[in-house]
Order: structure tokens, then sequence, then C-alpha cells
């Protein structure tokens, strides 16, 4: 951008985690913007996780019908859209294939360049933050990608049922995909395990796709004295993540959640997909990945013993 181009538009409408592996890439237009006002379009709570690192000064939801102007091939777009985009000279968009409407429509509306960055892998096998950041390599520097650690205030949003003093064990049994979840019972004897021997109290975490298991993990949390967070607020969730000793879960939002938030240890467990391109970058993790990509076959004990190793390791 040039000096007088002060306004840029950050367009993410993916998941948690795939919003948080865009950390270093969004981190990078910070850096090489500093002064300039950025708004989001994307998935509210989620960008307002990510409000503090970037300084937004504006997040629109993605799913305003508003937006959906842009995806039309031709016809006038609204004097209300145009007004939205006054003054936005680079609008950065993430989506797994090149936006070829989307962008020419923002030109339309008057935005001053549209850059692509893909969100998802390519045909080399490379982190995915990494090939982020090569997209972006003409506009913000050709650096290695810059560590993201969501800002946490300590005395921020806590769930009221968990004490505030306290070290954690985590787990985050679920993800979007079932193919991607270790068995819920290995989860629950491997946990019952490490609150045996390690002095710290353990909490499930989980979102609205274990709504099935909310249930069982009542009754399981009760049984066994364990925490229980389901589909709190992101904000809370961070700063529980931020205070466990050992966060275990899958290749999912909550595990990228964890290494953003500042878990002291990670250990992810990846069955289908590559943790060479899906893994959270710039964070101690521990992946183990399953024989075969099938997390069936990954056995209580594998898992169990890479947690007692990093709940050792100082």
């Amino acid at each position: 951008m040039e000096e007088g181009e002060k306004k840029v538009l950050l367009w993410h409408q993916g998941a948690l985690g795939d919003l948080l592996l865009a950390g270093p890439a969004l981190a990078a237009l910070r850096r090489r913007f500093p002064n300039a006002r950025l708004a989001a379009v994307g998935h509210p709570e989620r960008w307002r996780l990510l409000s503090p690192a970037l300084g937004l000064e504006a997040i629109w939801d993605g799913q305003e019908a508003l937006w959906a102007w842009l995806h039309c091939e031709d016809g006038p777009l609204p004097p209300e859209l145009r007004r939205r985009l006054e003054g936005v000279a680079l609008a950065v968009v993430f989506r797994p294939r090149p936006p070829d409407t989307l962008a020419r429509r923002l030109r339309e509306a008057g935005v001053g360049r549209v850059v692509w960055v893909p969100s998802a892998p390519g045909e080399e096998r490379e982190p995915l933050a990494r090939r982020q950041l090569r997209h972006l390599s003409g506009l913000v520097g050709a650096d290695g990608p810059p560590p993201f650690r969501l800002p946490l205030a300590p005395d921020g949003p806590w769930p009221p049922h968990l004490p505030r003093e306290a070290e954690f064990l985590a787990a985050a049994p679920g993800s979007g995909s079932p193919a991607k979840n270790w068995p819920l019972d290995r989860y629950y004897e491997v946990m019952r395990a490490l609150s045996w021997e390690y002095p710290y109290p353990v909490v499930w975490v989980t979102g609205p796709a274990e709504a099935a298991w909310q249930p069982y993990l009542e009754g399981l949390a009760r049984a066994q004295g364990h925490y229980l967070l389901h589909e709190r607020p992101l904000p809370e969730v961070a700063l529980v993540l931020a205070r466990t000793r050992l966060f275990l879960g899958n290749d999912s939002g909550l595990t990228h959640l964890a290494a953003a938030a500042g878990a002291r240890r990670v250990l992810a467990l990846f069955g289908p997909t590559d943790p060479v391109v899906w893994a959270p970058p710039h964070h101690p993790v521990t992946v183990v990945q399953a024989p075969g990509g099938d997390l069936g076959r990954l056995s209580l004990s594998r898992v169990l013993q890479a947690a007692r190793l990093l709940l050792a390791a100082r």
C-alpha cells in the first residue's frame, strides 16, 4: 500500500483452527502495516478472539446477506455495500481457491487491490502457515513466520465453576470430523490415569459438534471429580487452556486454540490428516500419528506414555 492507503479488509470465513493457522500471516500483515485500520469479515466470535492481537477496528459477520452481492457474477452493487468498503485500499482474502468473482466484485466496489491467500494445502507438502506467507511475500517480505500468540488478560472472563488459581489437565476429545477423533473411551482412560498420578484437576472441553456426548461427559465429570466446559465463550476457553499443564486433543480448532493460548504442553493426535500441513506452528506441540492414519489403531499405552513424558519434562 502507498502511504495514503490506510484501510485493509481481512476476509476469512473458515473454522476456528483454520483462522488460528492463519495467525502468522495475519501477524505479518499487521507488522507490515502497523498504522492501518483493519476490518475483518467472517465468524464474529472467532475474529473477536484475534482482535486484541491485530487491533481490529471492525468485525463483520460473513453470513450477512449484504456480502452475497460480491458472489454474484454481475448486477449493481448496493450503495450500502459500497459505503462499507469505502476507503479499503487492500483486501486480503483467505480461501481454498482463487476467488475470481469475489476479487472482481471487490474491485468494482472500489477496493484498490485484492490479494488471495490459500486456506488449503497445495501440491507441495509444507506447513500451511508457511505456504500462506509465501503467497504474501511480495506484500509483507520474505521473513520467516512470526510467532503468533493470543494476548490474554489474566483477569479476563473465567468460567464460574472452575477454580481460577488452578492449573489443569485438559482434554478435547472432539473435532469437526468423526474420522479425526480418537475413541472417547481411550480419552477417558488416559485422563483418569493422569488424574491419579498428577495433582492437577481435569477439565473436559467440548463444542457444538460434541453435543451428543454431553450427558455421558456430565456423568463422567461428576463421578471422577472432573470439570466440564461445554460451548463456553471462546475467551473463557482460551484463558483456561492457557492455564493447562497438558492439553490432549485431536486435529481440531481447540487444539489450535490451546497452542495459540499458550498451554504448557500440547499433545495432538493425528489420524487421516497430515500434521506437517495442519499441526499448530510455533509452539512445543507433540504430535502422535496414528498407524496408517486410523485413530482406532492408536493404542492407549502409546498416548499415555507420551503424556507422562511431557508432564515429567521441565
